[in-house]
């Protein structure tokens, strides 16, 4: 039987959809919705990406890989992409399906550790598409910590919520942060969320 390009990439997503639908039902409250991120958000997502020749990308929470192929549709670089992502089963799904990107299996508060030395302080952008609106403020603050901690000074993170309110505590952990974008055609409908340090 032959299948089309089309009728492979539909097997594909239906296969992505059922996996992240059966880790949301082993850890509800680690994963930000039932189903990955719609085109639309993902690209939404990719739309904030800046970054030089020789800086990386970091995306917390690979999941499935929503937005994974939309970073590399969006022009990164296979090589120039890292992926966190702390579910095995969820690792282990991008590297088969996301070959050259760097799957990187563990806690994001712990990014540092986890990155090569020579990319450290050369990471273009962070795209976290974790449900941060869940996390206690003090893990909050871990994770953008250790966001700023391997980024050069004055650049941004990005992540997306669902909620009408910044999904981090912006005031407590010294942020500046504004709505960037939205979307309706994501279930549920999301916005993305620009967030820098405040100079002080």
């Amino acid at each position: 039987m032959i299948h089309s390009h089309a009728t492979l990439r539909t097997h594909k997503e239906a296969s992505a959809a059922w996996l992240f639908f059966k880790r949301w039902l082993a850890n509800p409250l680690s994963m930000a919705s039932i189903t990955p991120s719609a085109p639309s958000l993902s690209r939404l997502m990719a739309e904030q990406i800046t970054r030089c020749p020789d800086e990386v990308v970091v995306e917390f929470g690979g999941g499935t890989g929503a937005v994974t192929r939309a970073i590399l549709e969006a022009g990164v670089p296979a090589d120039k992409l890292y992926s966190v992502e702390r579910d095995p089963e969820l690792a282990a799904y991008l590297r088969r399906h996301y070959s050259g990107i760097h799957v990187l299996e563990g806690d994001v508060a712990d990014i540092k550790s986890m990155l090569p030395e020579d990319v450290r302080g050369k990471v273009g952008t962070v795209l976290v598409c974790l449900p941060m609106i869940l996390i206690p403020e003090e893990d909050q603050r871990r994770i953008v910590d250790a966001i700023f901690d391997i980024m050069p000074p004055g650049r941004a993170f990005y992540s997306y919520t669902y909620s009408a309110r910044s999904p981090v505590k912006r005031k407590a952990l010294g942020l500046k942060g504004r709505r960037v974008g939205f979307t309706i055609a994501n279930i549920p409908p999301a916005s993305v969320w620009r967030f820098v340090r405040e100079q002080g």
